[in-house]
């Protein structure tokens, strides 16, 4: 078998199942040796540097980041792309204003999945979200004001100007 052999959604599903073990392993493995306060700290370092990495990517599929509601779509792009398939409903959108609501994140899913309790997912999540967003477009940044991982029933992320 050679690598052009394998399907293209084949090799994505398989890039991302390692991808979610890797962040999914270290948390775990850096417990075991670490106090919790650290090991948040060095999750937090590593998945705000992940979010610097949406820009790049955007940026070589061209996606546009001017506004809120292009850089809501260029973050849920690449997300999806590098975590798996998400849903999302937006409840209110203006060129400097995004709510969106996500309805399945791969992200929760997975630690679901594999019994692995969501520790430090809403820090780690917010550090990503707002990197990536703040990388998207500077004037911009992100906060939640409901979490999956914190026993709601969606995601609300708002999207909008920086005061």
């Amino acid at each position: 078998m050679n690598l052009d052999d394998i399907p293209a959604e084949l090799k994505w599903k398989i890039a991302i199942k390692t991808f979610q073990s890797f962040f999914l392993g270290y948390g775990t493995s850096f417990r075991q040796i670490m106090d919790e306060k650290a090991v948040r700290n060095v999750e937090e370092v590593v998945w705000a540097e992940g979010g610097k990495e949406v820009k790049k990517i955007a940026d070589i599929l061209k996606l546009p980041s001017e506004n809120a509601i292009d850089v809501n779509n260029a973050l849920k792009i690449v997300g999806m792309i590098t975590m798996g398939k998400s849903e999302h409903e937006t409840q209110d959108e203006a060129s400097e204003l995004v709510i969106d609501h996500c309805t399945s994140c791969p992200n929760f899913n997975v630690h679901a999945e594999m019994y692995i309790p969501v520790i430090s997912m809403p820090d780690l999540c917010q550090a990503y979200c707002t990197s990536a967003v703040e990388s998207l477009n500077p004037r911009y940044t992100q906060m939640f004001t409901k979490r999956r991982c914190a026993g709601d029933d969606y995601c609300e992320s708002i999207i909008g100007l920086k005061k």
